[in-house]
């Protein structure tokens, strides 16, 4: 584990802001107040581990890394030690960490680390960042979203208590993705553990969803399920949950066809019978009856003028996401479904490697929209000549800030290296001429903030 150095520490924190200064942030894509399903609460130096889960899985035959992600999900502690001392396990973790020192990641979560917590040993860091989640965490983030000058966020989680988390500041979003596989997934054979994460995730939703349904599983025809999957929106809509989102591309290709009812419907019945028979579920009948899914429930987030989130791009550090299923281009399709014309939908994440993709998708569609989130606290120089791009392309009303952390640290340095990333494109803008200074400072309250209010209705 490295020392999150001052010099680290001070480096983005000691760039002048400009335009976005005093501006307050409202924070497109965050994860504020989720735990993943098994996950053990953990401080700062757990987001080094997740990171290092590549190099782990490239060092160890795939059999053993897909034992040892069972075990540390399963907290099976037996396990885990067995591994450890057959394929030291913590060595190759280490490694990771010391090769992620030169990465803005690094850089960024000793910026947020030492902002919350002071100049500190790393296992007192280690230490006060857990305990800070365990003891309050929302005061922690709290306190990252005043050090922010962030006013909300906008927060992608399965469920949240808005008696503890205020929906003031934070607003929650649903995931559609698990309405899609009411029957579970084709088996896995391929590498790494981010894809079957994701599923698992993916099925604990929608068993809890069923459940406040009054159902076990899933009902018994395809017409009776959508009757379901529209009620729990409808309902979430009602409990204060501000938009959708879609992030199957870690489980599947971006590209949605637009499949027949009734052949939706054979494929439910299909897939049904399959999972009750234990029999592995066919691939094209689950794509079937997930593109038909798709269609159907962003057709009722027009009715309930709902803005729906899609994950483009690139995934997390591990295989599992392919690249090229999560290449926005696949959306054409179903973003140019007439029935979808009024559907609000922002392309997330800066869609790197497919940021150009992104803006000449934006700039067709008047309903499709883009954010930078988790480029803030990724990448550096790449993001200030994406936002140079996109804000010389694009119309004042089409960009939004965000950071796609749930993490404390990473939203206090996310939105400041966010913030000195737009700052620098419209210093370029503004340095040639092409804006004057009254229309810079429009759009860096127009991308900290007021496309987002517009988009999602909160000035209505």
């Amino acid at each position: 584990m490295l020392t999150p150095t001052p010099s680290l520490a001070r480096r983005a924190a000691h760039v002048p802001l400009t335009w976005s200064d005093g501006v307050p942030a409202i924070d497109h894509h965050s994860h504020a107040g989720y735990v993943r399903p098994g996950e053990h609460i953990h401080g700062y130096d757990g987001y080094e581990r997740e990171n290092a889960m590549g190099h782990v899985e490239a060092n160890l035959p795939h059999a053993v890394y897909g034992e040892y992600t069972r075990a540390v999900f399963e907290h099976d502690a037996a396990a885990l030690g067995r591994l450890e001392t057959e394929w030291n396990i913590a060595k190759l973790i280490d490694q990771s960490v010391l090769f992620q020192s030169t990465t803005v990641h690094a850089a960024a979560l000793a910026e947020g680390t030492v902002a919350l917590f002071g100049d500190r040993s790393p296992a007192d860091l280690a230490v006060a960042s857990a305990d800070g989640r365990r003891t309050d965490f929302l005061g922690l983030y709290d306190k990252a979203l005043v050090l922010s000058d962030t006013e909300s966020v906008i927060t992608d989680l399965p469920a949240i208590d808005a008696s503890i988390w205020p929906h003031s500041r934070y607003k929650p979003i649903a995931r559609i993705d698990p309405y899609l596989y009411p029957f579970g997934h084709p088996v896995f054979t391929e590498r790494g553990a981010d894809a079957p994460r994701f599923r698992r995730i993916f099925g604990s939703i929608l068993t809890d969803q069923l459940r406040l349904a009054g159902l076990e599983e899933p009902p018994a025809t395809l017409d009776e399920y959508l009757d379901v999957v529209r009620a729990s929106i409808t309902r979430r809509r009602q409990e204060g949950y501000v938009g959708l989102k879609i992030a199957s591309a870690y489980v599947r290709s971006l590209e949605f066809v637009r499949t027949p009812l009734q052949d939706a419907r054979i494929a439910y019945t299909a897939l049904q019978a399959a999972a009750q028979a234990g029999s592995a579920l066919l691939p094209a009948q689950h794509k079937a009856l997930a593109d038909h899914l798709v269609y159907a429930i962003a057709e009722h987030a027009v009715e309930l003028d709902l803005p729906l989130q899609i994950h483009t791009g690139m995934g997390h550090s591990e295989p599992g996401l392919k690249l090229a299923g999560a290449n926005p281009i696949l959306l054409e399709q179903f973003l140019d479904t007439p029935a979808l014309n009024r559907l609000r939908v922002i392309l997330i994440h800066g869609g790197y490697p497919y940021g150009s993709y992104l803006a000449a998708m934006s700039q067709a569609r008047g309903n499709v929209f883009v954010d930078f989130s988790w480029m803030t606290y990724l990448q550096e120089h790449t993001l200030h000549r994406m936002l140079e791009e996109w804000l010389e392309l694009l119309p004042a009303n089409k960009v939004m800030f965000g950071t796609d952390t749930g993490s404390p640290e990473f939203h206090v340095s996310g939105t400041r290296r966010g913030r000195v990333a737009l700052d620098a494109a419209l210093g370029s803008g503004r340095a040639s001429g092409l804006w004057s200074a009254r229309q810079a400072a429009w759009l860096a309250e127009r991308v900290m903030h007021q496309n987002l209010r517009d988009v999602y209705g909160f000035d209505r």
